[in-house]
């Protein structure tokens, strides 16, 4: 095993998710349609990639991430993009009548044409006319022969692009009618045990609609939750890790680690790892408490792990707007003082009056793995998280 922790991982270094990949597969079998809700890093990119890479039999994968995307034509340009470059779709899609500057550019491509080229060229070929080019998708999806697979079609970071979309011009029309024509395919008889979607997404989707008013259009899809490891788990990762690359950690050193972390986040995990050992010089004799102790404080929740875990402050731009922003932060500057949280009722008094909001911003901030309430409190699910939300994102005068 290696510990791979700037990429993606797959394979045999895919840890501990046997479970989940069962379940995905089964739930798919069963002609469900799947939200995936994980927070950032928890490794729902790594299990998407591996339905991609090593699918059932009588599937076909695609995964197609669409967070760069700023409307529907991203959207369906992706997808007609990895289809078309797929050698097991591309003859099929020649045929279907496309305006004549996407057939030009569907025929004009090379066998070995880069994905995220055709993507661009697509996006400019397709233009407004977004919705016609999926019914002419969905009509060809549709005559696809009763022999061939299952089409799985992987929509990653869906919510970041209908975030976007809704802070533009004509955001909610937009995004009302993506919504409803994805809607629609998943909802075709025609296409029913025949394309197959599963939506992922680091910022919770549904409170992001909730929002606007537009739940009713992904009712339908199942929630399916990635969470952090079980702690057990994270001990035998550990464990294995440092036979497989000869830097063993005893036992206490393994649940200090894990109590500082508090909530065993593959990525943290691997972070963590990486970092002592460069600290020890790949000598275990050299791991003590305090080594392990300064590797958490210095590097992991130090300046030079703003570039691991800042995301998980600049995604809150994209799950929330004007005041919910506003007491996102406020909570979370709140909860992050101590490791015993805040008070439920100290938070319930920062807004006298938008009681209704902060109940709304406290779901979505526990749905997207910020925070849980234990007790009559709230407080942060990563130890890690907390402790580098203080130094880094806390007023001066309530550090």
């Amino acid at each position: 095993m290696r510990n791979i922790i700037g990429q993606p991982v797959a394979g045999d270094d895919l840890y501990g998710r046997e479970y989940e990949l069962d379940r995905l597969w089964e739930q798919l079998e069963q002609g469900e349609h799947i939200l995936m809700l994980a927070p950032r890093r928890v490794g729902k990119t790594s299990l998407m990639l591996e339905l991609e890479n090593a699918p059932r039999a009588g599937w076909d994968v695609i995964n197609v991430d669409v967070q760069g995307g700023e409307g529907p034509e991203d959207c369906f340009a992706a997808i007609l993009a990895k289809l078309a470059a797929d050698s097991r779709y591309r003859t099929r899609f020649e045929a279907i009548p496309f305006s004549s500057t996407i057939k030009r550019v569907v025929e004009g491509m090379s066998a070995n044409v880069d994905v995220g080229v055709l993507r661009v060229e697509l996006k400019r070929a397709i233009g407004s006319e977004w919705d016609r080019v999926a019914a002419q998708l969905q009509a060809r999806l549709t005559n696809l022969p009763d022999s061939a697979e299952r089409l799985l079609v992987i929509l990653d970071e869906l919510p970041i692009l209908i975030s976007r979309m809704l802070r533009s011009g004509g955001g909610k029309s937009n995004a009302d009618l993506l919504l409803a024509r994805l809607r629609q395919w998943r909802q075709a008889p025609e296409l029913r045990g025949r394309v197959h979607t599963l939506v992922g997404g680091s910022i919770g989707l549904e409170g992001l609609l909730r929002r606007v008013g537009l739940s009713a259009s992904i009712n339908d899809l199942v929630p399916f939750r990635v969470d952090p490891w079980e702690r057990s788990i994270a001990i035998r990762f550990l464990e294995r890790l440092g036979r497989d690359v000869g830097f063993g950690l005893d036992d206490e050193s393994i649940i200090r680690i894990l109590d500082l972390l508090m909530d065993p986040v593959p990525y943290h995990i691997q972070l963590f790892y990486s970092s002592l050992r460069d600290a020890c010089r790949g000598d275990p004799s050299r791991v003590s408490r305090d080594v392990i102790d300064r590797c958490f404080e210095e590097q992991l929740a130090g300046e030079s792990g703003t570039a691991h875990l800042d995301h998980y402050y600049t995604r809150l731009e994209f799950a929330f707007d004007g005041q919910e922003l506003e007491l996102a932060h406020a909570i979370l500057e709140s909860a992050c003082t101590s490791r015993a949280g805040a008070r439920l009722a100290a938070i319930g008094a920062m807004r006298r009056g938008r009681e209704q909001i902060i109940r709304s911003v406290l779901r979505d901030l526990k749905a997207d793995g910020y925070v849980r309430e234990m007790g009559r409190r709230v407080v942060f699910r990563s130890n890690l998280l907390r402790v580098w939300w203080r130094k880094h994102h806390v007023r001066g005068d309530n550090r």
